[in-house]
């Protein structure tokens, strides 16, 4: 049996989890992440640098990576559950949130020739690499071979948040696929 790590973070989903598409000084364009996601993934590294020390990072293996984000419900107008603060809901952009929070920590930092002058790219830009200040708990995302989010309603505020496991996996679990429970009808596309 593999062992599973259970992380909770009491965190109710009002960050919006898109990047923010601006203007650069040169006039090109970038993302950049709002400053409410730097806050919450902040926030999450805190926590994780608790809960997972450094000398356990990172896994090795085969990863699952399971995400449970805990929030209030209402009715739709044909009577369906639906999240409170639905506007600001996007399970994709969470999970990768939280799993971008789970991995190295780097920053960027520009290189310098000797004289001290900026050093240059071909295209003329200023040179920079990334710098690893601190391991992750999984090494890169490129080995997360399966993950889910799922959205699970609660009555009260207090019981919001995000609940994250992750497991490393059996090398004979990838040749097994994931099957939901139920009634499969099944559907043949050509093509």
């Amino acid at each position: 049996m593999s062992e599973v790590h259970r992380f909770f973070f009491p965190f109710t989903g009002k960050v919006k989890t898109q990047l923010k598409i601006v203007k650069k000084k040169d006039g090109s364009t970038g993302l950049i992440k709002p400053s409410n996601v730097k806050k919450f993934e902040k926030e999450m590294r805190k926590h994780l640098s608790i809960a997972f020390p450094t000398e356990l990072r990172p896994l090795h293996g085969y990863i699952e990576f399971t995400l449970n984000h805990y929030t209030k419900y209402k009715r739709d107008s044909s009577g369906l559950l639906v999240p409170e603060q639905y506007a600001q809901f996007d399970l994709d952009n969470l999970l990768k949130t939280v799993q971008d929070c789970f991995q190295p920590y780097k920053k960027k930092f520009t290189k310098y020739n000797e004289d001290g002058t900026t050093k240059k790219t071909e295209k003329g830009n200023d040179s920079y690499e990334w710098i690893e200040l601190e391991a992750g708990i999984i090494s890169n995302d490129k080995f997360v071979y399966r993950d889910t989010s799922n959205w699970i309603p609660v009555e009260d505020k207090v019981d919001e948040g995000i609940e994250v496991f992750v497991r490393l996996m059996a090398e004979e679990e990838l040749f097994k696929a994931v099957i939901p429970l139920g009634t499969i009808k099944t559907y043949t596309i050509n093509i």
